[in-house]
């Protein structure tokens, strides 16, 4: 049936009807990620995150999967979130706003009053509101954008103490001829991440007893791991918040040889986690609010 062959009181009703089927798929849509997270589903198809599971399967935005994500977040944290998502008292921006907050925070008391505060509050005041809670004023986001040559452009602020070590770098590079903000952040960078693999490449180069039959994983065997591995979650690809893992459990295998050890990002060693030892049992250790 054509939109245009309804009446004007019929269209607006039916508007208002999808609306509301809209807003509930979408508390439902937060329901459902929230018990993906709990199971850590999204290790079985290898995104290693629930960010770039939604972002690959649901063809949503990054903002849009960064609020759901976000709200999602806030629902575990203040379970009577919901109730007032549905009652239209807050939005998803608002749940998102305040989710780092919330997770922060153990009183439950204390949630539901910052909840409460936040009724009826724009983005704006929403986000004024947690400043003033934390007493830190938030910095635009970093944007990155990432050229075919290879190069990457970076629109950044930087705060606080960042902001004092940039000035002191500046003046001391000046001495070596590095003026543009550029060159001082690439020689920051360079000089990091130079230390970074110096000890990475570094592990096991001390000799070391070899602890095949010990729940220690031994310096060599971790350096054979990264190699084989690339530095890199061997399910996901992820390179951060790596872990080493026994692929049996060390209670069940009382081996860390090379051939029992592999590297996994923390979501997808949770996930390993649960599938041999139960979701029951890793839930005294994941998934706290």
């Amino acid at each position: 049936m054509s939109l245009q062959n309804l009446s004007d009181e019929k269209l607006i009703t039916d508007t208002k009807m999808w609306n509301e089927k809209e807003e509930y798929c979408t508390r439902q849509f937060l329901r459902h990620i929230n018990e993906v997270n709990r199971r850590r589903l999204f290790c079985d198809d290898k995104t290693g995150s629930l960010f770039k599971y939604i972002r690959k399967n649901f063809n949503k935005s990054d903002s849009e999967t960064s609020r759901r994500v976000l709200a999602a977040k806030t629902l575990r944290h203040v379970p009577c979130a919901d109730k007032a998502l549905a009652n239209k008292q807050v939005t998803l921006t608002n749940l998102a706003e305040i989710s780092n907050l919330v997770g922060n925070i153990k009183s439950g008391k204390k949630k539901n009053e910052i909840l409460g505060s936040i009724k009826g509050k724009t983005q704006t005041q929403t986000r004024e509101l947690v400043d003033k809670l934390t007493g830190v004023k938030r910095a635009t986001r970093s944007k990155t954008r990432a050229h075919s040559d290879g190069s990457l452009r970076i629109h950044l602020t930087l705060m606080g103490e960042t902001a004092k070590d940039y000035q002191f770098l500046k003046e001391q590079l000046s001495n070596k001829g590095i003026y543009k903000s550029e060159d001082i952040i690439g020689h920051a960078i360079n000089s990091t991440a130079g230390l970074i693999r110096k000890k990475t490449i570094g592990i096991g180069s001390r000799k070391s007893k070899k602890l095949v039959n010990s729940r220690t994983i031994s310096a060599a065997i971790k350096k054979a791991v990264i190699t084989r591995s690339g530095n890199k979650c061997e399910n996901c690809d992820s390179k951060y918040n790596l872990h080493f893992d026994h692929i049996i459990p060390y209670s069940v295998s009382k081996s860390s040889a090379i051939g029992n050890v592999r590297q996994l990002c923390s979501n997808c060693n949770s996930r390993a986690a649960i599938v041999a030892l139960s979701q029951e049992k890793m839930d005294l250790y994941l998934n706290k609010s």
